[in-house]
């Protein structure tokens, strides 16, 4: 297990190079493309349709061919998507390659989340585990970004993922070889046990309080993607720095982002997983008012920073919590959560990027902070409904 754990923290390295790379080059992208906002969002809607594909895809063809040649399969996807995008190719097929990447990191994130989950002993401090690898790749992208840019290289960034992409197939292409059918009976019986028994999983549900996480997952992972995706922009525009400056901001939002998933597990489990979330979205919102009120930018990346610490354990840590909630139905709970907040993750950015171009940069980080408050009702009502 501790060997799968440090496989899937690779693959979630890489996963997060990919997931951010949109973001960290959107400026760019739309300069070179000609194109708005607007377009942005749609890049990033197009991301998340694929995504959802993948994140649907993954049980059934873990089912079929295997929990190892499924990740195969997403991170070849990215291999083949980040090396068409160095050669600029025409906008409407970098539409296509930016879902298609979607679709890669999906399939991955959710067939080795919904695994671990099911079979880590701590599942809050192995999903800390994996969200901090994440976090890694996520803080790094922006980071090399920010120095290509600076060197009119920008489009080198995707050879990053490429190269890391190749690295992750050679170690899970080499875990096959060593197993061989061994380790793919292993992996499918997750699969296999999900879809053995669809109406007891089905009775156990508790629609109610299910529908209330759904609700709270799609608001927060349409919060981090377009933070992700938009906040370079929001600096370029609200905080008149220039793109190579605007793009550190995601670096401090990531270098939170991961010192918080450090610890974020230890700490959910000493104070109780709805006290965790409770307080780590208020701290969301505290501190995304305080950037939509503040002018000085040195001030904002202060904010940015505080922003992503209160960020950073949530998605974990409600996976985990929801889990506990909805005992024994692990892969469905789990693909059902990640879906929805694939699809939060591709409209709520249709409406950043649309505000982008009709409003204020101000006006936007006030979208984002009603987003949050709406987050935390769920949350509330999660805890009426059952008291957890």
């Amino acid at each position: 297990m501790k060997r799968m754990v440090w496989l899937g923290c690779a693959a979630y390295f890489l996963i997060g190079l990919a997931t951010v790379a949109l973001g960290a080059l959107l400026p760019e992208m739309l300069h070179h493309y000609s194109r708005n906002y607007s377009s942005g969002g749609q890049l990033v809607f197009a991301q998340f349709v694929g995504f959802f594909i993948g994140v649907v895809a993954a049980p059934r063809a873990s089912l079929r061919i295997g929990y190892q040649r499924t990740i195969i399969i997403g991170v070849l996807s990215l291999v083949i998507v980040h090396a068409a995008l160095l050669f600029h190719p025409h906008w409407y097929l970098v539409m296509l390659l930016v879902a298609l990447n979607g679709f890669g990191f999906g399939i991955t994130q959710t067939a080795i989340g919904a695994f671990l989950l099911e079979f880590a002993k701590n599942g809050a401090v192995t999903m800390s585990k994996l969200e901090v690898a994440f976090g890694v790749g996520a803080l790094l992208m922006p980071l090399m970004s920010s120095f290509l840019i600076a060197q009119h290289s920008w489009n080198r960034s995707f050879a990053v993922v490429i190269v890391v992409a190749i690295i992750n197939l050679a170690l899970w292409s080499k875990k096959i070889e060593n197993n061989n059918n061994a380790s793919d009976a292993s992996y499918q019986s997750p699969a296999i046990n999900a879809e053995a028994s669809p109406k007891m999983g089905k009775q156990q549900f508790r629609l109610t309080k299910l529908v209330f996480f759904i609700g709270f997952v799609f608001l927060y992972v349409g919060i981090e993607t377009s933070i992700i995706n938009f906040l370079p922009s929001i600096f370029v525009k609200h905080f008149s720095l220039n793109t190579s400056d605007a793009t550190l901001s995601v670096t401090f939002f990531w270098i939170a982002m991961v010192t918080g998933r450090v610890f974020s597990g230890m700490i959910a489990e000493k104070v109780n997983y709805n006290r965790f979330l409770i307080g780590s979205t208020l701290g969301a919102i505290i501190f995304l008012i305080c950037t939509a009120l503040v002018k000085n930018a040195m001030v904002a990346f202060i904010f940015v920073l505080l922003i992503g610490l209160f960020l950073s354990g949530i998605f974990a840590i409600v996976l985990v919590f929801a889990n506990r909630v909805f005992t024994g139905n692990t892969k469905q709970t789990t693909s059902i959560l990640i879906a929805s907040g694939g699809v939060g993750g591709a409209v709520l950015p249709l409406l950043v990027g649309w505000s982008m171009d009709h409003f204020q940069a101000g006006k936007t980080i006030w979208i984002l902070v009603l987003f949050a408050l709406l987050m935390f009702i769920c949350l509330i009502k999660v805890d009426k409904k059952g008291n957890i």
